[in-house]
């Protein structure tokens, strides 16, 4: 019972906010560079805040680096060098491209030893007998091989 008011406690929370981030919009949680700010606060104010809060409504250079750092932090998940930052994604990319190449090779080195030669069809001068054979059957005279064959002259239009 209690995770299920737990549950609901959370959605109360994004539910009260929900006018919040249909004014912007922007209702996605990802960080990038054309977005610097959200509708929402990352975290929810507590006593520590709340009186940064009423010292940031002063003047600000009496604000010492520490609460700057902490109001920030209590507004933002990331800084911009933390979400510019590389991941080392590509490190998974290049690792799976590798192991479907050496695979590939592993499959195409199986069937070659495996099948062993190619059937006799397979030659050059049978390729060639087959190809005089079509030609002198005409086939597929509108579009095809015997479209592109000039019989009067006996070459290749």
């Amino acid at each position: 019972m209690a995770l299920q008011m737990g549950k609901f406690h959370r959605f109360m929370q994004v539910f009260n906010k929900l006018p919040q981030l249909m004014m912007k919009r922007k209702t996605s949680f990802d960080y990038t560079n054309t977005m610097c700010g959200k509708p929402i606060r990352f975290r929810e104010s507590d006593a520590i805040v709340c009186a940064l809060r009423e010292k940031e409504k002063g003047d600000w250079k009496k604000l010492s680096k520490e609460d700057v750092k902490t109001l920030y932090r209590y507004s933002f998940c990331q800084t911009f060098a933390e979400f510019k930052a590389p991941t080392g994604e590509w490190k998974m990319h290049l690792g799976i491209g590798l192991w479907v190449c050496a695979v590939g090779l592993l499959f195409s080195t199986f069937v070659s030893n495996w099948y062993g030669e190619l059937p006799e069809t397979f030659n050059e001068d049978r390729r060639q007998a087959q190809l005089k054979r079509m030609i002198a059957l005409e086939m597929n005279p509108i579009d095809g091989l015997a479209s592109k064959w000039d019989y009067e002259i006996g070459d290749w239009k």
